[in-house]
């Protein structure tokens, strides 16, 4: 670039002429792409080169590797002994909360166990007996009670069933022959049919009257407590006084019961409660009801406790009425309670007993004679001890029925 410019100069030029040429020249050459110089090398003969071999490398054992990098872990130390009560804390701890119980080394070495001699090894063994029967001295005393008034009172009686007493002295065994007896005696038969007919009479009107009384008491909001408490009354008073008291009431010429009816009837009335024969049965049913009725309405009302209230709450969503609950609900969930009252209320109408003889004594002319009633009166008034026994093992052997056929009802219904 110099020499082109330096070419056209001349000794005339002024400055100024000079310096608007480098400028032009400057900026063409700008405009031109860069030309470097090209240098060409020649390669040397393969002769001269030399080659340099190279050492491979031996390949090395993945395992080998590791095992080089592997980070040493520090020892672990040694686990401390632990004693026999640490290892029932740690369990203990383990099953309550789930942390097992840090364990730490003992203080001094645990030392070994004492050996036992014979008398211990005796007192041990003894020891783990009377651990085992406990139970069995606790109901000790219950188990004698229940045995001397109970248990050998039945043995006894089985035992006078097969014997005639006619004095204190004269005892003779007569095997069956009372129970022979017994199958012929139309007394019995006819004190057993009413027996049968009171014990339906009380399950007629004792099972269905205290199950709407517990609904009531269910569905109370306030006082559902002294409601309880007054319909329980009858229950705990003694059925001797009791039975005196409605005797009172039955009373044909001042009783109470009368004296009532008389305000909506005309005249006088003199309804025969206790000497009417056809009715007799009906009274002394209604004075056992009335005792019982509490009995029964707690046993509904523990029942009724156990019907999820979600049920009703559903059944009150579907639009569901009072009777559509009674029936869907609450009579299904019943029904094993309501069986057992009956069984109850059925056996309790057999031994009835108290009520009869002090409001009848089995009258008039025999129209309220009980199995119970009859039993007293053949021992102790007319003195046939033995024959009044079979009659007692007869009884026996029916509630024994009646209640093994509940118990198979209940096996049953699972």
């Amino acid at each position: 670039m110099a020499d082109n410019i330096f070419n056209k100069v001349s000794s005339e030029l002024t400055e100024t002429t000079i310096t608007s040429m480098l400028d032009e020249e400057i900026k063409m050459h700008k405009k031109e792409p860069p030309k470097l110089p090209i240098i060409k090398l020649k390669l040397p003969p393969k002769e001269s080169v030399i080659k340099i071999k190279e050492k491979k490398k031996s390949e090395e054992s993945i395992f080998k590797v590791l095992q080089e990098t592997k980070v040493e872990e520090p020892p672990k130390p040694a686990v401390p002994y632990t004693t026999l009560i640490q290892e029932m804390r740690k369990s203990w701890r383990f099953r309550r909360f789930g942390k097992p119980l840090k364990t730490y080394a003992l203080k001094r070495p645990a030392s070994p166990l004492p050996v036992l001699r014979k008398e211990e090894i005796r007192k041990q063994k003894f020891y783990k007996l009377k651990k085992e029967f406990i139970g069995m001295e606790l109901l000790t005393p219950g188990l004698i009670v229940f045995l001397l008034f109970s248990w050998i009172p039945i043995i006894k009686t089985f035992i006078i069933s097969m014997q005639r007493i006619t004095s204190m002295h004269t005892v003779e065994f007569v095997r069956l022959e009372n129970f022979f007896k017994l199958f012929t005696d139309l007394k019995f038969w006819e004190a057993f049919g009413h027996s049968i007919t009171l014990s339906l009479l009380v399950i007629a009107f004792g099972a269905w009257i205290p199950f709407l009384i517990a609904l009531y008491i269910y569905e109370m909001k306030k006082g559902s407590g002294l409601v309880k408490v007054l319909y329980f009354i009858p229950f705990l008073t003694p059925a001797v006084p009791a039975s005196i008291l409605w005797k009172w009431i039955y009373n044909q010429g001042f009783g109470l019961l009368n004296s009532v009816i008389s305000l909506f009837v005309p005249g006088n009335v003199y309804i025969g409660w206790l000497t009417d024969s056809k009715i007799v049965l009906f009274s002394i049913a209604i004075v056992f009801v009335w005792k019982i009725i509490g009995w029964a309405t707690l046993i509904y009302l523990a029942g009724l406790q156990n019907i999820p209230k979600t049920l009703f709450e559903d059944a009150s969503l579907n639009g569901a009425t009072v009777w559509q609950k009674i029936k869907e609900i609450i009579l299904p969930s019943m029904i094993p309670v309501i069986v057992t009252v009956v069984f109850l209320q059925l056996i309790s109408g057999l031994q009835v007993f108290t009520e009869v003889y002090i409001m009848t004594n089995g009258g008039p002319s025999a129209a309220s004679e009980v199995i119970a009633t009859y039993i007293y009166k053949k021992a102790f008034l007319y003195m046939d001890i033995g024959y009044a026994s079979a009659v007692a093992v007869f009884f026996l052997f029916i509630l024994v029925f009646i209640t093994l056929l509940r118990m198979n009802i209940n096996f049953k219904r699972g």
